[in-house]
């Protein structure tokens, strides 16, 4: 938010995890026997921690570490952040054994049931893991291994502590995946048939996993489709667009273009009419039956695979309007991805299933360490002047021009109104630091009368208190009142009005986010680093 003045980990330990964990399929590319109810099974807390001396960890040597030493799917590591820590490494009570691998020394503890928790004495509160300069590369260093940390413990001295485990997809800083090419690396944007493999495993888990079967007839949202049209319309655009790219007809059952192309999008000024979108059968009896559906996946799949081979083997020349096609599919999955979580979590606790393979946080021990977490010594910023450009060259009318037809290294393609580049004079503003968090719109919606009919998308009123939905169900507003609030644009610019402020333009948050915002390789919450906001 634009202040008035502006132009028009946790404190739990990691070694006392909950005991409760969905069951990782052994495949989520085509199960269908996922839709059964998930329940829990005993989760331990990590049996064994490495304690290693370096501050810095390499991604090779954790993949060999949680591979030799993991124990029930999770391995503690302990690692030094301060450039000088105390020469006692923390657990000194416990024994552990020297260990060597890929040339770095560590030592390993087995620890017992009674030793897995730090003693709160060792556990430091007066320092938050996002300011400590090492934990950035930790967190790149754990997705190049394919790990994820389920909690990250500060401890007095100089050390923290995680808690690894092996998510069932990951994904791998921008920087350390370059483009498709068919000869030397690519600074383009057209993905590999891995990065396409990534994403078909996260929109299986979310669509196959978390989706119970009695719901895919069902619509979270009112203005959106039954959630059974999402699993067929995704197939069904890179079939589509495949065709028009290559040539070839329609993948098997035909008719699937006729119900499948378009979702619903209502206008943006008046949401109870929508643009027009593929006729959809009346009854959930007319249907086709989900397995259906998957083999018509699977079959457009393998189309996109064979693809991949023929540009391999010289069998089809790699055009920009391949290109191009390949880099719109591969958005589109990753824009459905989100609008669907955004619509299942309307459902989550009683309907949406949680994420199978990524362990459920302790709320209530995080919560202690957000609330530790120092406040920014000043509540807003200057932001500019400066000369930016949205945007970029990119038109898909070129793709023909003779000479660019197979010009796609080093190409980034864009989306049609993205084109052409465009620059903005941006005016010196006053903007606040941190995103509007849950407890000040709720302190905001009860000046307002805490009319619970009008409430943000993300909250729910259960048990007679407001809580805020996560993918996992709903969790007390103590629990997430830093968090930044999610809610229309509308709310938010009353809101912004109300404290004699204004949003910001596209330029100007566009202009604050380069200059500030850290991103995944920053060690950012994206990616699916967790399934819920942090402050």
């Amino acid at each position: 938010m634009l202040s008035p003045s502006s132009s028009s980990s946790s404190l739990d330990s990691v070694f006392d995890r909950p005991n409760s964990r969905a069951t990782t399929p052994s495949s989520v590319l085509s199960s269908l026997s996922s839709h059964k109810s998930i329940g829990g099974i005993a989760s331990q807390t990590p049996v064994t921690c490495l304690f290693v001396q370096s501050a810095t960890v390499d991604a090779d040597f954790l993949t060999l570490a949680f591979n030799t030493y993991s124990q029930e799917g999770c391995l503690g590591l302990c690692v030094p952040n301060d450039p000088n820590p105390r020469n006692i490494l923390p657990f000194s009570d416990r024994k552990k054994t020297d260990a060597t691998l890929k040339g770095q020394a560590f030592r390993v503890s087995i620890l017992d049931a009674n030793q897995r928790s730090p003693r709160q004495e060792d556990v430091d509160l007066s320092t938050s893991i996002s300011t400590f300069p090492n934990v950035a590369q930790h967190f790149k260093a754990f997705s190049l291994a394919g790990l994820r940390a389920v909690t990250s413990t500060p401890l007095v001295g100089g050390y923290i502590v995680y808690t690894l485990e092996r998510p069932p997809f990951n994904y791998t800083p921008l920087s350390m995946t370059p483009g498709f090419t068919l000869s030397k690396p690519s600074g383009g944007n057209v993905p590999t048939l891995e990065e396409w493999t990534n994403v078909w495993a996260t929109w299986d888990l979310i669509t196959l996993q978390m989706i119970p079967r009695e719901m895919l007839y069902q619509k979270p949202i009112d203005l959106r489709h039954k959630c059974l049209f999402y699993i067929g319309h995704i197939p069904t655009f890179l079939d589509m667009l495949l065709c028009k790219a290559i040539g070839g007809s329609a993948s098997e059952p035909q008719y699937f273009w006729n119900i499948f192309e378009r979702g619903i999008d209502p206008h943006v000024d008046d949401p109870d009419h929508c643009h027009s979108h593929s006729e959809v059968p009346e009854k959930d009896e007319d249907w086709p039956i989900l397995e259906t559906i998957v083999s018509f996946r699977d079959r457009v799949r393998s189309r996109l695979v064979e693809l991949y081979n023929d540009l391999q083997t010289g069998k089809r020349r790699l055009t920009r309007n391949i290109a191009r096609t390949l880099v719109m599919t591969i958005e589109h999955e990753g824009f459905h991805i989100e609008t669907l979580l955004y619509m299942l979590i309307q459902r989550a606790g009683f309907g949406t299933l949680p994420p199978p393979g990524f362990t459920a946080p302790p709320w209530e021990m995080i919560a202690q360490q957000w609330d530790a977490a120092p406040a920014p010594s000043t509540s807003t910023i200057v932001v500019g002047p400066a000369t930016i450009l949205l945007g970029h060259q990119d038109s898909e009318g070129d793709d023909a021009i003779p000479g660019a037809v197979e010009d796609v290294d080093n190409h980034v393609f864009g989306w049609d109104n993205e084109s052409p580049e465009r620059k903005f004079e941006v005016a010196a503003f006053r903007a606040e630091w941190r995103p509007i968090t849950n407890n000040e719109f709720q302190a905001f919606w009860r000046a307002q009368g805490a009319d619970c009919s009008r409430i943000p998308g993300s909250w729910v009123y259960e048990d007679g208190e407001m809580k805020v939905r996560t993918m996992y169900g709903p969790v007390s507003m103590e629990i997430a009142r830093h968090w930044p609030v999610l809610t229309s644009y509308d709310d938010l610019l009353v809101y912004a009005q109300s404290k004699g402020g204004r949003l910001p333009t596209e330029a100007e948050l566009r202009l604050f986010l380069d200059s500030y915002e850290v991103g995944y390789e920053g060690g950012s919450n994206t990616g699916f680093r967790n399934w819920h906001p942090v402050p």
